[in-house]
């Protein structure tokens, strides 16, 4: 009997180590307001969860994703809602957004990933624009 309470608390030991915990989405969203593009997503579960982040990929990115928000859990059933308002893009453009969960141990997660096609207003094209000649 001492044996199985020994060995059970070295697997709960060892399950805590393995699985550091778990998200479940609800709902993971990109959609477009005004000029602006807004992530949002709200989730089930939150086992473990030390942060959220937030990665974007665009054409100026040349296929790579990028970091663009850390974000704090709320607790489980409360929506999260991300602005994208540093977006500046030729029409038609895609966006790629994927969701990141990071554990308390430090592992992180791929939970979600969506694209959309993100056509800006003049204004915000002119601005693109003058911002681009000054990139390399």
């Amino acid at each position: 009997m001492v044996r199985f309470g020994l060995v059970g608390l070295l697997l709960a030991c060892l399950g805590a180590w393995a699985f550091p915990g778990a998200v479940e989405l609800a709902f993971f969203r990109v959609a477009t307001e005004g000029n602006d593009l807004v992530v949002t997503w709200q989730a089930n579960r939150e086992d473990g969860v030390q942060r959220y982040e937030l990665r974007r990929r665009t054409p100026a990115s040349k296929g790579q994703y990028v970091l663009i928000a850390q974000v704090a859990p709320q607790g489980v059933g409360k929506p999260y809602r991300y602005v994208d308002r540093h977006v500046y893009k030729q029409p038609a453009d895609e966006v790629a957004y994927q969701l990141w969960v990071v554990f308390t141990d430090g592992t992180a997660q791929q939970l979600a990933e969506q694209a959309v096609n993100y056509t800006p207003t003049a204004v915000r094209r002119t601005w693109g624009s003058i911002k681009a000649m000054f990139q390399k």
